[in-house]
């Protein structure tokens, strides 16, 4: 079941050679040292108990995780973005409302990513030093964007696909099993359909809990040096092709408008957005 896992990671077995000048048998040790996992969970916290959960079999097996978590959701769940925390897990910016940062003007990238940091200070969190683009779409103008708050881009290499109700929980298993030494294995823990991602996951890390190391992103608990920053993430990762649930309504996000607007105009934007956002969140919570 996990062949490829050993086949990558000789470490895990001792060798016994033979001394041509003794003619007899030398033992050679070879560390014992698990495979290195990097599981990582993206669009949470959730609204139910799904974070929760994870957080609780991750505990179960001494595991380590990194949860990419978007702006809308830490602001909504400040009490589980500590718990994740307090456990000793690492947090990532997926900006505040899951938009292709890609579309988005530099202002509003910057928004997405500095309010982001900002609830996720407000609950506890310490300096955020690594991103995950939504959809795992970006380029050089948004990384740059992240690098001057001293973020780095991070990817996947090992993509589930829970994100997608077509596919089958036996993918999810299939996925996991195929995890190998530094993998970054990429699921959700929001904001729907994660109870088959837990229910798959739990089983796996019954049978894999113990083979592996799992561990935080270094990227994400590392503040980003010119050494660092001058690592890119591989571009040829897999992207999730098909549009998550919108965080936040479009009005929200448009492009700024080119003429000044009145202060009178200013304040009944600001009012819309207080009145639109809550009802949001409320709604995501009713559907989970």
């Amino acid at each position: 079941m996990f062949k490829k896992s050993f086949l990558l990671f000789p470490g895990l077995v001792s060798l016994c050679v033979f001394c041509s000048t003794l003619g007899q048998a030398s033992p050679v040790e070879i560390p014992q040292n698990k495979p290195v996992i990097y599981l990582t969970f993206d669009d949470g916290p959730s609204s139910d108990q799904v974070t929760e959960r994870i957080l609780e079999v991750l505990a179960e097996h001494d595991a380590k995780a990194t949860f990419f978590v978007t702006g809308l959701r830490a602001r909504a769940n400040p009490e589980k973005i500590a718990k994740i925390y307090s456990a000793g897990h690492a947090l990532g910016n997926h900006a505040y409302s899951h938009r292709d940062l890609t579309k988005l003007t530099d202002h509003r990238v910057d928004e997405e990513f500095s309010s982001t940091n900002k609830y996720l200070y407000d609950a506890g969190a310490p300096t955020i030093n690594c991103f995950r683009a939504p959809f795992g779409v970006t380029n050089k103008r948004v990384k740059a964007i992240a690098g001057e708050m001293g973020m780095r881009s991070v990817g996947w290499n090992i993509d589930t696909r829970d994100w997608d109700e077509r596919v089958d929980p036996e993918h999810l298993s299939v996925q996991l099993e195929d995890s190998y030494h530094e993998s970054i294995v990429l699921m959700h823990d929001g904001p729907r359909l994660r109870w088959r991602t837990l229910a798959v996951f739990t089983r796996w890390m019954e049978d894999a809990g113990d083979i592996y190391d799992f561990k935080v992103l270094p990227e994400c608990v590392q503040p980003m040096t010119e050494t660092f920053a001058a690592l890119d993430p591989p571009t040829t990762l897999p992207q999730e092709t098909k549009p998550q649930l919108a965080l936040v309504p479009e009005e929200l996000v448009a492009e700024p408008v080119t003429e000044p607007l009145s202060i009178e105009e200013l304040l009944g934007k600001l009012a819309a957005y207080e009145f639109s956002l809550d009802p949001e969140v409320v709604a995501q919570n009713e559907s989970q």
